[in-house]
C-alpha cells in the first residue's frame, strides 16, 4: 500500500462505509518496477470487499475481483468509459472512441478497425522485423545499452509513426507529450499534455482532411460518422486517442518482459535454444505483465457487488487484478509456457478493446525473436534501480542491460 499525497488524497464522503476505506494508489503501489506487480497481488489477496474506497486521485471506487474487473471493461450500460483518468475532468474533452460509450463509439471505432485489421498488421511484418534487426544489431556491439530508450521505445514509436505517416524525427517529442497526458501525478499537466497532443496534431490533421492519404491518421480525421464527415473538433480527439493507443502500451509491456528474462536466464535459455516456443511464451508474457488501468464512471445511482454507487462516481479497474488473481490463473506470478491462457485483459475487453492488439502481440514477438538471436545473454547493469511510474499506462524509466 502506498501514502497518501497531498496532491492527490482528498476528504472520504461521509457515505463511504469505513470499512470499504484503504491506502492504495492503482497508478503507484510502488516505485519500484520489480515488484510493481506483486504489489497488485498483494493488495488483492488482503482485500475482502469486491469494491473498496480510497481518497487517492480525487477519491474513487476500486473493483478488486478479476471477474468483476474483466466484466466491468465491457458493462458500457451502467459504467461510462467518458473519462480517461481519476480524477475525471471536465477538461479532458472527447478523444475519438476511447472516450465514448456505444451505440455513439461504433462509428469512431470502424476506422481503427480498418487500421489494424489483420491483413494491414501482416503488411507491416517486414517493417517491424529489420528494424528490430537493425536496432538489435546497433546495440549488440555496445556492450549494453538502455532497453528502454534505444530498443523498446525506438521500435513501438517507430512502427506506429509510419502507420498515421508522421515524420520519425518526431518520435521523442510525442513520446515525451505522451509521458505527460498518461503518467503525470498531476491531473492539470495531464490535461496540458493531451492539450499540446492537439497543438502539434492540428497542422497534420487540416492538411490530411484537405488531401487525405492511405494513412491511418488520414482515415480518422476524414471518417464517416453515421452518415456525415467527422467534424474538426471529433477528428482532434479521435487523433489524440490513436497518439495515446499507439505510442505507449506495446514499448512499457515489452519493458516488463527483458526485465524479467534478464532476471531468469534459465527461462531465456529456452527461448533460445527453441525459439519456435516464442509465439508461445509472448502470449503468457502479456498475461503476466499487465500494465493498463483503466477507469469507469457510473451511469446512475445503484447497487452493485453490494455497495451503493452514485452517479458520477470513478471506479479504478487494474488489469493485473483480473490476470494475477489466483482464482483465474493458478500460480499466476509464474510464467508458465503450458499453461495455454485463454482471456487475458492486457488489451482490454468488450467494445474498447484494444484494436492495435494484434500489431502489439506481432512486435513483441518479432522483438524478443530478433533481440535474442544477437544478445542471448544481459542482465541488468550492477547497481541500476528499475524504477515504474505508474498512470494509465505503467512504464519503467530506464532499463540499463549489459552483455
Amino acid at each position: 500500500m502506498s501514502a497518501s499525497s497531498p496532491l492527490i488524497a482528498h476528504p472520504v464522503p461521509t457515505a463511504i462505509p469505513q470499512h470499504l476505506i484503504v491506502d492504495f494508489d492503482v497508478y503507484n503501489p510502488t516505485s519500484d518496477a520489480e515488484h510493481f506487480h506483486q504489489a497488485f497481488v498483494d493488495f488483492q489477496r488482503a482485500t475482502k470487499s469486491p469494491l473498496v474506497w480510497t481518497a487517492h486521485h480525487g477519491g474513487h471506487w476500486i473493483a478488486v475481483g478479476g471477474r468483476d474487473v474483466y466484466n466491468l471493461y465491457a458493462d458500457h450500460e451502467r459504467f461510462s468509459s467518458r473519462h480517461y483518468f481519476v480524477p475525471a475532468t471536465p477538461e479532458q474533452g472527447t478523444l475519438g472512441a476511447f472516450t465514448l460509450d456505444p451505440p455513439d463509439h461504433g462509428p469512431f471505432r470502424a476506422f481503427l478497425n480498418t487500421g489494424m485489421s489483420p491483413k494491414i498488421v501482416t503488411s507491416k511484418i517486414p517493417l517491424v522485423r529489420q528494424l528490430a534487426i537493425d536496432l538489435a544489431e546497433r546495440a549488440a556491439g555496445r556492450g549494453g545499452c538502455d532497453f528502454l530508450a534505444e530498443f523498446a521505445d525506438v521500435l513501438a514509436l517507430t512502427v506506429f509513426l509510419g502507420l498515421v505517416d508522421l515524420p520519425f524525427s518526431d518520435r521523442e517529442k510525442l513520446g515525451a507529450l505522451v509521458e505527460m497526458a498518461a503518467r503525470d501525478p498531476d491531473p492539470e499537466h495531464r490535461i496540458g499534455g493531451i492539450g499540446k497532443i492537439a497543438e502539434y496534431l492540428l497542422p497534420y490533421i487540416n492538411q490530411r482532411r484537405a488531401h487525405p492519404g492511405d494513412d491511418l491518421l488520414s482515415h480518422a480525421v476524414n471518417a464517416d460518422i453515421g452518415g456525415r464527415q467527422i467534424t474538426l473538433e471529433e477528428a482532434i480527439g479521435a487523433s489524440i486517442h490513436l497518439m495515446g493507443a499507439g505510442l505507449d502500451t506495446v514499448s512499457s509491456l515489452f519493458s516488463f518482459v527483458i526485465l524479467f528474462l534478464a532476471r531468469n536466464p534459465e527461462f531465456r535459455r529456452r527461448l533460445i535454444e527453441n525459439p519456435d516456443l516464442i509465439p508461445t511464451a509472448a502470449t503468457e508474457l502479456i498475461r503476466r505483465f499487465p500494465v493498463v488501468v483503466m477507469v469507469r464512471q457510473v451511469r446512475a445511482d445503484m447497487e452493485y457487488l453490494g455497495v451503493d454507487l452514485r452517479k458520477g462516481e470513478m471506479v479504478a479497474i487494474p488489469t493485473a487484478f483480473y490476470n494475477l488473481d489466483p482464482s483465474i490463473y493458478e500460480r499466476p506470478m509464474d510464467v508458465d509456457l503450458n499453461r495455454g491462457a485463454g482471456k487475458v485483459l492486457t488489451f482490454g475487453n468488450g467494445p474498447h478493446r484494444c484494436p492495435g492488439s494484434i500489431l502489439g502481440r506481432n512486435e513483441l514477438v518479432i522483438g524478443l525473436q530478433e533481440w535474442l538471436k544477437r544478445i542471448p545473454n544481459f542482465s541488468v547493469a550492477p547497481g541500476a534501480t528499475i524504477s515504474v511510474v505508474g498512470g494509465t499506462v505503467a512504464k519503467i524509466l530506464s532499463l540499463p542491460l549489459v552483455w
